[in-house]
């Protein structure tokens, strides 16, 4: 086996999947506090690792165990790296009032005014 060409086992796919939608669907549930859904998502994938680096031991380099090792440390590093839902909303929110709170800020937002044609004069 080439291990360049080596791919992740389907099994360990699939339980990064499952892992994956449990925490989206934990951080839906809970509305603004993600922190549970994914820790527990951190802690599986960390047993999830675990049990791949030791049959990587126990196997050898060669075969698969080395691309589940890679895949699972992939998607750890995107849980950990991933922006909290909550703090991008504080964020966008907070920008928002320094803005209007300026003084000389335009409180009126323009309307839509439709759909308007060009290169007409007024009658």
């Amino acid at each position: 086996m080439d291990p360049d060409r080596v791919t992740p086992s389907d099994e360990v796919l699939d339980l990064i999947g499952i892992i994956a939608m449990h925490r989206q669907a934990m951080e839906h549930d809970s509305g603004s506090d993600t922190a549970p859904a994914r820790g527990e998502a951190l802690r599986k994938l960390n047993e999830l690792l675990a049990r791949e680096r030791d049959a990587l031991q126990s196997h050898g380099p060669g075969g698969r165990h080395s691309a589940n090792v890679a895949a699972v440390m992939l998607e750890l590093a995107k849980v950990r790296n991933s922006p909290e839902p909550s703090a991008a909303r504080a964020g966008y929110s907070r920008r928002t009032q320094l803005a209007l709170s300026q003084p000389g800020a335009s409180r009126s937002f323009p309307r839509h005014k439709g759909r308007r044609t060009t290169g007409r004069g007024e009658r």
